[in-house]
């Protein structure tokens, strides 16, 4: 009988070690669904700030090329300027 006790004990604690292993098993499988949620989450929002940077980069682009149009407008008029200054004094040293 003792070791029909023994079987019976040794069974118990095999069915126990069963039940822990498939309770970790079940948790290791959510913990590596939410950690697959988090990823797509992290890869979405990488995605969307890569997308954001590029657009950055054309509007400083774009800016950089007003810029440069409108610093050649100011020399030209600076130009004007300066030849009509020198002109305005030609004529009065003439007088």
């Amino acid at each position: 009988m003792s070791s029909n006790a023994n079987t019976t004990a040794t069974m118990d604690s095999i069915k126990k070690k069963m039940q822990s292993m498939k309770l970790e098993k079940e948790n290791a499988a959510d913990r590596a669904e939410q950690a697959e949620i988090a990823q797509k989450d992290l890869e979405e929002k990488v995605k969307a700030s890569e997308e954001e940077g590029n657009s950055l980069q054309k509007k400083i682009q774009q800016i950089e090329s007003e810029l440069d149009a409108v610093q050649e407008q100011l020399a030209e008029a600076n130009a004007k300027l300066e030849a009509k200054e020198k002109i305005a004094t030609d004529v009065s040293l003439l007088n």
